[in-house]
């Protein structure tokens, strides 16, 4: 199998770059360092900015330095050292997580589902029996499904005083309420479930923290699916592990979109297939920073609707290039078209999608 050569470009504008800002300044220097050494006195640097910013709940600089990241590789140093910054603390201190829920839902109208787990010491147990809270940690999930946009909620100066003033997990949470999911025929949705535990410093994490799911995927999706279900509703809830709550939200809308780019893929090539169609697959960036993709007949049925993944700064165009071809090659679509160039955001007779009609076979198969 030859190795795999992106080709799709990165529709995401460029700022000018801001030559006033420290931080910007501060984490190209982490980047330039000369040494590893010299790397993380930079970078110790640039989160003692942050942190000072965070205590004051100023955010305006670090704001606006992530809006104006000249590359990719600055955003990120910038974003790595505010996670740090918030999720973590000298001496004993409280971390605030999340897991990242996504619920793939389909019924035959409207349904609903609730906004909260009703078992939440059985959540709490489950996690304790496959070792994801360790022996005696202090440490608590909530059973809310709470939303992305209530999530938010949780900023960074909120997060960083918590972990230096919280007294216990249990009394940083109940601020966080639940929503309900409505469902009409079908949809993907992202919730997370929060938590909180109390570090000591100098000892092992009480949480484990990434990686991968391992054994307790299968448990925790059964017992989501027992608690979450509702007549009429097939359900299929996928729990990512536990991180904090920063890096859970960029997680979360990661997967939320590689799910909902599965259920569309798998969705349209059935539906071609059994209209005795073969499926060709158009894949090209627009702008305003998103990566489209139309799955269609040769002829054009199905060219009307498509799939958009909307970049994050942090999503790498290439990842999300390798992730949908491959996908496309495990569902055994041998027609695949990369468009090269950047398309507008809107099509000249007002589509969003690209047809293969308009791209020629010539463009890179996969």
């Amino acid at each position: 199998m030859p190795a795999f050569a992106p080709e799709l470009p990165d529709p995401r504008q460029k700022p000018q770059a801001l030559e006033s800002n420290r931080l910007i300044h501060t984490a190209e220097s982490v980047l330039r360092a000369a040494s590893a050494d010299d790397a993380a006195l930079w970078r110790e640097d640039l989160c003692a900015q942050i942190g000072a910013l965070a205590e004051r709940a100023d955010m305006l600089m670090l704001s606006v330095a992530l809006a104006m990241a000249p590359s990719q590789a600055v955003y990120r140093t910038l974003w790595q050292a505010l996670c740090e910054v918030t999720s973590r603390a000298p001496g004993r201190h409280v971390l605030v997580f999340a897991l990242p829920v996504v619920l793939v839902a389909g019924a035959g109208g409207k349904a609903a589902l609730p906004a909260a787990l009703a078992d939440e010491a059985g959540l709490n147990a489950l996690l304790r029996e496959h070792g994801v809270f360790t022996p005696g940690a202090e440490a608590f999930v909530s059973g809310a499904l709470v939303h992305p946009d209530d999530l938010s909620a949780l900023s960074a100066p909120v997060l960083y005083k918590t972990a230096r003033e919280a007294a216990t997990a249990l009394s940083v949470l109940p601020g966080l309420a639940g929503r309900g999911i409505e469902i009409d025929r079908d949809g993907v949705f992202l919730r997370y479930l929060v938590g909180a535990t109390v570090q000591e410093e100098g000892r092992p994490a009480p949480v484990r923290l990434g990686g991968e799911v391992s054994s307790w995927g299968l448990p925790m999706m059964k017992f989501l699916g027992g608690q979450l279900k509702a007549e009429g509703v097939t359900l299929f809830p996928i729990a990512r592990p536990p991180l904090p709550v920063l890096p859970a939200m960029v997680e979360g809308g990661k997967v939320r979109q590689s799910v909902a780019l599965q259920v569309f893929a798998s969705s349209q090539i059935r539906r071609l297939r059994d209209a005795q169609a073969r499926p060709v697959a158009v894949l090209a960036a627009h702008e305003g920073g998103e990566i489209r993709l139309t799955i269609a007949s040769e002829g054009g049925e199905g060219a009307h609707e498509g799939f958009v993944w909307s970049l994050s700064p942090l999503d790498g165009v290439a990842e999300v290039e390798r992730m949908a071809c491959e996908l496309l090659a495990e569902c055994q679509v041998d027609d695949v078209r990369v468009v090269p160039a950047v398309q507008p955001a809107t099509l000249g007779d007002g589509r969003a999608f690209l047809a293969p009609a308009d791209v020629t076979p010539a463009a890179r198969l996969h």
